[in-house]
């Protein structure tokens, strides 16, 4: 190797280090950078400059993203969030022995819409952990299958996520036809999470023995569910796809790129107004407020690990990665997971991690024997359960909060399901299943 490519594999442990050392994820992954872009030769620093002042104003992210949080901000101030999550625990109420799968279920769905794990969990963990503590599940297993639901893989079904948003930047494939191709992994992955959590936490329940933990009859019936409320989180989805089905002859064909998107999530402002009209003079501070939270806590991620990326690819260390994956095709699929997995578990970000490694491996697809796309939902999976199980991550600290059980508690109870669905995603790529 050169001297670059061995200079980058110390930068990426110096970086691994300090995260664990709890330093700042976007501060590590910068100064990162530095070395990097120096030693390339050239006027490196002007162009590391150029790299981040080019994503902090990259409309491919900026825009979708920014909008899907504010709109979740909307959601929340109307409590149209909250319909919906009444509306799909509500079935649960009458069918016990279903609590662990819906609630995951529930959770994955939410994230669909809310394409944060903590406000999902936030939202979604009030009416669902006191239903599962009714039903005679402990403390730390309701945690954990509030955990797992917001926080494995859901998220990738909006094409307005980081991940799809990046994604698209790097292959230029529209973030519905994404979605619709990433899907049968997604499923097979976090299915297998699930049922694998779902029989260890039957097999838990069956040893309880103290009377604390007994089955217990669920509480009251809440009051009606408002159906066109329940209905608004999903309706930018809806639109999102009806307009790729319709083509030309979508009334959202004037608009392109990011910009539909942004287009879509407004119809849902409108919406969501329409519901709760009282709330109208407070919606667009808090749909701004979200689009800032956004860029606060989700694109400075993103700006930060696209350029210790580029950093690293002028390095030549990802060529000589890629070089021994083509020699060894089996091992593409391992380490498209494993890197993005151990990345998460060590910063508590699922966006950071996904983001770096699809913009290491996505480009070199073709050259290791896979579909970009595959490359890009395996990181982003292999991120999102890395990130599940670290003890850093704030979807943890907010589950253990409201569960009121230790945050390495729910972690114990969710390592081994992420595990089996690592395992799946891994066989189900290398053996080309689908």
């Amino acid at each position: 190797m050169t001297f670059l490519a061995w200079l980058a594999m110390f930068d990426l442990a110096a970086v691994v280090f300090l995260t664990v050392r709890r330093v700042d994820v976007r501060l590590v992954l910068l100064l990162g950078a530095v070395p990097l872009f120096a030693a390339a030769g050239g006027p490196g620093m002007v162009e590391m400059l150029a790299r981040v002042v080019a994503e902090m104003s990259n409309p491919a992210t900026i825009v979708p993203i920014g909008s899907a949080m504010g709109f979740a901000y909307v959601l929340r101030i109307t409590g149209c969030d909250r319909e919906m999550v009444r509306l799909l625990l509500r079935p649960l109420r009458y069918a016990p022995a279903l609590l662990v799968p819906g609630g995951i279920a529930a959770g994955y769905l939410v994230n669909t819409t809310i394409v944060s794990q903590a406000g999902t969990a936030a939202v979604l963990g009030p009416i669902l952990i006191p239903l599962l503590r009714a039903g005679g599940l402990d403390a730390a297993t309701a945690g954990a299958v509030l955990l797992l639901g917001a926080s494995m893989g859901g998220e990738l079904f909006n094409p307005g996520a980081v991940e799809m948003r990046k994604l698209t930047e790097l292959t230029g494939i529209e973030g519905q036809t994404l979605v619709a191709r990433q899907a049968p992994l997604n499923f097979a992955a976090c299915g297998a999470a699930l049922l694998t959590f779902w029989i260890l936490a039957h097999r838990r329940a069956k040893a309880v023995t103290d009377p604390e933990d007994e089955p217990k009859p669920l509480g009251p019936d809440e009051p009606r569910v408002n159906p066109f409320k329940a209905a608004i989180p999903i309706a930018p989805l809806a639109i999102l796809f009806a307009d790729g089905a319709l083509g030309a002859a979508s009334p959202l064909a004037a608009f392109a790129g990011p910009s539909k998107i942004l287009a879509a999530m407004l119809v849902g402002v409108m919406l969501a107004w329409a519901a709760a009209p009282r709330t109208g003079p407070r919606l667009a501070p808090e749909f701004f407020e979200g689009a800032g939270y956004a860029y606060t806590h989700v694109i400075s991620l993103i700006v930060a690990a696209s350029t210790f990326a580029e950093g690293v690819r002028r390095s030549g260390l990802i060529q000589v990665i890629v070089g021994s994956l083509t020699d060894r095709p089996a091992l593409a699929p391992v380490a498209s997971v494993l890197f993005p997995w151990g990345l998460g578990v060590v910063s508590g970000s699922g966006i950071a991690p996904a983001v770096a490694i699809m913009e290491f491996f996505v480009p070199a697809a073709d050259a290791m024997g896979l579909d970009p796309v595959r490359i890009g939902a395996l990181a982003s999976l292999g991120a999102h359960y890395g990130r599940t199980m670290s003890a850093a991550a704030a979807v943890v600290a907010m589950c253990a909060r409201l569960s009121d059980a230790p945050g390495p508690s729910l972690i114990r109870h969710v390592v081994v399901p992420l595990l089996v669905g690592m395992g799946v995603m891994i066989a189900v790529t290398t053996l080309r299943l689908f």
